[in-house]
């Protein structure tokens, strides 16, 4: 072939081009030319961003040889453009939640640790019915369903994508891209429809959202007000009275004396309580009751203490009836005390209280024993005698003190009083010396000094009521009289009333107004916000496993739409007719009316989408073999996810088109 002869070359459009000449001797064979038929969908060669590679280049020099035929063997990589990513699935959303969910399962654990350390937290205002209820019981919730929303849209938007995602790799059968759709589906049951189709991230992140169906229910149950025993800071007040020996002109007539007997007489037919600072055989140094801080609760404090011990038991009773039948002579002597006294036959039932003597004419009568003596007729002649030689104790011990009621629940003995060294002694010289010498008062005899009348009465009258309410007690018991006489229970029966009466006088005879200082612990009822460690320790456990379930699926689903580059937000029907309204695939949905004619019409059909301008192509349809697939698809998660721009090639398989030959600098003036 002659030089002259290769003046005109036709391309498949049918214009010609001109070919200058070449020098003399360049070459000796024809070039042949190369014709290319531009896919209808575009391609890496009909992006401006790459343009054909001009002659003289170093991919083709321009006196090489070419091959004749339309199509070669050819791999080109191109890099891919960034495309758009659902908020919740890029990279700093993922790393904020699960720092989120990591950081809420350590507070978690720490805040109930502090909550059992610190006996629960002080609440203010209306905890029950209120808006501080609301105010302490509603912030977990509030806070599991901002967790709830935030995997949510992250679960919705992975299913959204995963068509997207099939469709990139390629050969994807519509069931698996243009019919799926994964967000119309119920959370329950969506799962199983993704593990059916090896979606597993789409299984895994389902799973995850019914997991977080527990979170508002476990977080409604971490906090609440409960009515908690809890100690407060301890108070300083001052005590009411200070141990000391009562001289006072009341003490002298006797009042107090009758007044306690009285007291004790009705508690047994009344059963009353003790009074305040009374427990028991202790009579307690009375203190400010510290009511403006609590009106439910406890007081501990640590004071001093008179305990009264009754020291009775039973006394022989010698009865030797009267010549005439008129009457008993009863006489006792026990530890070298002796006690004589008559009785007639006046009543059925008789009783009294009298001191014995003892042979000690220095000991005062108001110190000596004390003898309660029973007698009756019925059913035959019978007699008791108890005999008590009361003392008292001065102690310091704890004490327990009901706010409602003001009345002791426990008295717990420390040791024995030292007036040198307790903060209660400054006045108990005149108790535990001299006139007193730590003796007790017997409180049925006294010494007195020109009494009047009155005072005598009194005193008979105490020397009464107290075996009158001994004996009433036995008649109350259910041996009765005479089987309290058989059992020898006035013994009993006498030690429990002296007992309440002793406890009574002590409170008005060793004590005297005065106050000092004393510390007070207080414990009380609060409503108390507390943390359910059930609760907590599951919603920590839930939450550490969202956490690590989100890094993996993050991991999973970016590996996974590594090829995918959407070039704008998918969902819409304009973005729809963007992406296949311009294909064979849109064609052929475009004649179809119902679902099952879309679906008839899209069996057997595999697709896959452009990575360049996200145009669906069908196979079989003119460039699906030109789309290719992607490089390195094999790659691990973790290299995926370093995200380099220059690892994201897409490749064209061989036997794509080419592209256009390379034209020289006078091609365009037309044909030599």
């Amino acid at each position: 072939m002659k030089l002259k002869n290769l003046t005109n070359i036709s391309d498949e459009s049918g214009a010609t081009n001109g070919v200058q000449p070449l020098p003399k001797g360049a070459m000796a064979t024809p070039i042949p030319s190369l014709t290319y038929n531009p896919p209808p969908s575009a391609t890496r060669f009909s992006n401006p961003n790459h343009p054909p590679t001009p002659p003289a280049t170093s991919s083709q020099r321009l006196l090489d040889a070419e091959p004749s035929e339309k199509t070669r063997p050819l791999m080109e990589e191109d890099d891919l453009p960034r495309g758009w990513v659902p908020p919740p699935l890029r990279g700093w959303y993922a790393i904020a939640l699960i720092s989120l969910l990591i950081a809420l399962a350590i507070a978690l654990e720490i805040a109930l640790h502090f909550t059992v350390k610190n006996n629960g937290w002080k609440t203010h205002g209306n905890t029950i019915n209120g808006v501080m209820h609301y105010v302490y019981t509603l912030p977990p919730v509030i806070v599991a369903a901002v967790i709830v929303a935030l995997w949510t849209w992250t679960d919705i938007e992975i299913k959204k994508m995963q068509p997207y995602v099939d469709l990139v790799r390629g050969d994807a059968p519509p069931h698996k891209s243009l019919l799926l759709d994964y967000t119309r589906s119920n959370n329950f049951v969506v799962w199983t429809a993704a593990a059916r189709n090896r979606h597993w991230v789409v299984t895994a992140a389902s799973l995850m959202v019914l997991v977080t169906l527990l979170f508002q229910p476990l977080a409604s149950a971490v906090l609440s007000v409960k009515n908690t025993w809890i100690a407060v800071p301890d108070v300083t007040l001052n005590t009411l009275f200070t141990i000391s020996l009562n001289q006072d002109p009341e003490f002298q007539d006797l009042t107090i004396f009758l007044t306690a007997s009285g007291y004790a007489s009705a508690s047994v037919g009344y059963n009353l309580q003790s009074p305040p600072f009374i427990l028991g055989k202790y009579t307690v140094t009375p203190f400010a009751i510290p009511t403006d801080i609590a009106t439910n609760g406890t007081v501990l404090a640590n004071t001093t203490v008179v305990r009264s011990d009754t020291n009775c038991a039973p006394a022989p009773v010698t009865m030797t009836i009267h010549p005439d039948g008129t009457g008993w002579n009863n006489s006792l002597s026990v530890n070298g005390c002796s006690l004589q006294w008559e009785v007639g036959k006046d009543a059925n039932s008789l009783f009294g209280a009298s001191t014995p003597d003892c042979g000690d004419p220095t000991t005062p009568p108001q110190f000596l024993p004390v003898v309660f003596w029973f007698f009756t007729y019925l059913p035959t002649a019978q007699a008791s005698a108890t005999i008590c030689s009361p003392t008292i104790t001065l102690l310091d011990a704890t004490v327990t003190l009901d706010l409602a009621s003001g009345n002791l629940t426990s008295v717990h003995e420390l040791g024995p009083f030292n007036a040198a060294t307790s903060p209660f002694g400054s006045l108990s010289a005149n108790l535990t010396g001299a006139p007193l010498n730590g003796r007790a008062y017997n409180g049925i005899n006294f010494t007195l000094t020109n009494p009047d009348e009155f005072v005598i009465a009194r005193m008979n009258a105490t020397q009464l009521t107290m075996p009158a309410a001994v004996f009433q007690a036995a008649v109350q018991s259910p041996a009765g009289v005479a089987g309290s006489f058989g059992a020898d229970l006035f013994v009993t029966l006498s030690d429990t009333v002296y007992a309440k009466y002793l406890t009574l006088i002590a409170k008005a005879v060793y004590f005297l107004p005065n106050q000092e200082p004393i510390t007070l612990q207080v414990k009380t009822f609060q409503n108390r916000l507390w943390m359910s460690a059930i609760a907590v320790h599951i919603l920590a456990v839930l939450f550490i496993l969202l956490a690590i379930a989100a890094a993996v699926i993050h991991i999973s689903h970016r590996h996974a739409r590594q090829d995918l580059n959407l070039l704008h937000q998918p969902g819409t029907i304009a973005s729809a007719v963007s992406i296949g309204g311009q294909t064979e695939m849109g064609q052929l949905l475009a004649q179809q009316r119902n679902t099952e004619e879309i679906q008839q019409a899209l069996q057997d059909k595999k697709f896959r989408i452009d990575p360049y301008n996200m145009k669906i192509l069908m196979d079989g349809e003119e460039g699906y073999e030109a789309v290719g697939s992607p490089v390195n698809r094999r790659q691990s998660v973790f290299a995926s996810m370093q995200g380099r721009r220059s690892s994201r090639r897409f490749s064209r398989a061989p036997g794509s088109p080419l592209p256009r030959s390379p034209r020289t600098p006078q091609s365009a003036s037309g044909a030599v």
